[in-house]
């Protein structure tokens, strides 16, 4: 709250005074509600995304820590991609208006130095992950409950799936459920909290987040994020040598699949992806790997055609489209999107775009950042490649905000250009 000197004779607006930390408490209550509401939500998640930026820009402690954000290393790689992005505007079938729109959409690249202004301390990142968690587990609530009911919380959701999406679902609960991971694996880091420290609360938690994922969640990419991501921070966190680290991911990776493979619901979808994508070509009607296997190639085609530079920022449609038209059927539909997201980046920037963005991941993974910190940025990202490869998730609304966000808050620290010299 501003701080009002109650001197008398002095103007209203000369006794009031900019909060003490320069606003950042509020910026942070800002995007802790951005990412509440990013997963239910998509006008008002815009709502938070804007007042944040809003903000940022009357603040001038805020303005000085996000410009200071440039000397992090993971900014280096943010910037070169960023920049492949604006360049893409300036060529391609798109109209103005389209590249444009493209360019905009790409604002969440802008989470990564918020985040890192805002979550630089080890208080705000325990404050984010009981946030988080807490999200998560009134979502596992109406997750069992519709699921149990078999009535779906809004018209166009399956029973059982609360957030956005099943994507988003299988996304933030398996992020949800590393944090217990790691709160288990390494409690130093978590001591003195009731919550987090706690490792019983936190391995209970954990157990309901990978049974909705495995016994509720129909997404295949859920199922995909959750053996990549447990499986990676357990590698990571396991003490001991390489070697045991090695065995442990093994273990878990054992386990998870076992897991999985016990659910009917999983053997059912992972063998109609399958199928769908073997009989694509057969197909009279379309499906969702159906397309994907139709999407790719034809993709890589138009790729072919323009190997450098793309066919600029949001021209992908307008590009594929004579590649599509000489086909027959479905297999001809028009896309803006291929469901993968190194190709669709290869499509629209070209190998100089593409080759940006692998700088960018590159940067993010070797990047220095306090234990479990880093090495939680490390599995959602190394998660949101894998899942990335039949999809989109750097690009989508909600996934895509949510990884740049959660690397900024992850691979922040005290000295991340808010203070000193910025390197870590």
């Amino acid at each position: 709250m501003n701080a009002i000197d109650s001197k008398r004779g002095v103007p209203l607006l000369a006794r009031v005074r900019a909060p003490a930390d320069g606003g950042v408490a509020l910026a942070r209550v800002l995007m802790l509600g951005f990412i509440v509401t990013l997963l239910v939500s998509t006008s008002a998640a815009i709502v938070f995304e804007f007042t944040t930026y809003i903000t940022f820009a009357v603040s001038p402690e805020l303005r000085r820590r996000f410009v200071r954000t440039v000397h992090h290393p993971l900014m280096v790689g943010l910037l070169v991609f960023a920049a492949t992005i604006v360049i893409g505007t300036s060529h391609g079938p798109a109209s103005w208006h389209g590249a444009l729109g493209a360019l905009a959409g790409w604002r969440r690249l802008l989470l990564v130095p918020l985040a890192m202004v805002v979550f630089d301390d080890e208080s705000s990142k325990r404050l984010l992950f009981k946030i988080f968690i807490l999200i998560c587990l009134v979502g596992i609530f109406f997750s069992f409950e519709t699921a149990w009911r078999g009535l779906p919380i809004v018209h166009k959701m399956p029973p059982g799936i609360v957030f956005h999406n099943y994507s988003v679902q299988g996304l933030s609960f398996s992020l949800a459920a590393i944090v217990c991971i790691a709160a288990i694996l390494r409690p130093e880091a978590f001591a003195g909290d009731r919550v987090l420290g706690n490792r019983a609360i936190m391995a209970v938690v954990a157990a309901l987040l990978i049974f909705d994922v495995a016994f509720v969640l129909w997404g295949r990419s859920g199922y995909l994020a959750l053996i990549v991501m447990v499986v990676v921070i357990v590698t990571l966190l396991a003490r001991g040598s390489l070697p045991a680290k090695v065995l442990a991911g093994l273990g878990v990776l054992v386990c998870v699949v076992l897991l999985l493979a016990s659910s009917g619901q999983v053997r059912s979808r992972v063998a109609q992806a399958v199928s769908e994508f073997d009989t694509a070509d057969q197909s009279a009607k379309p499906t969702s790997l159906g397309y994907r296997a139709v999407f790719w190639p034809t993709t890589l085609r138009m790729a072919r055609d323009h190997p450098l530079f793309g066919v600029g920022t949001g021209g992908f449609e307008d590009g594929y489209r004579p590649y599509g038209q000489s086909v027959a059927g479905w297999q001809g539909s028009e896309t803006a999107d291929p469901h993968n997201q190194f190709l669709k980046i290869l499509g629209e920037q070209g190998l100089i775009g593409l080759a940006a963005f692998l700088f960018f991941i590159f940067r993010a993974l070797t990047c220095q950042a306090p234990t479990p910190y880093r090495q939680l940025a490390a599995a959602a990202l190394i998660s949101w490649c894998a899942t990335s490869l039949a999809n989109s998730h750097f690009s989508t609304f909600a996934e895509g905000r949510l990884i740049f966000f959660w690397l900024g808050a992850m691979l922040a620290t005290p000295s991340n250009g808010t203070e000193g010299t910025g390197r870590v």
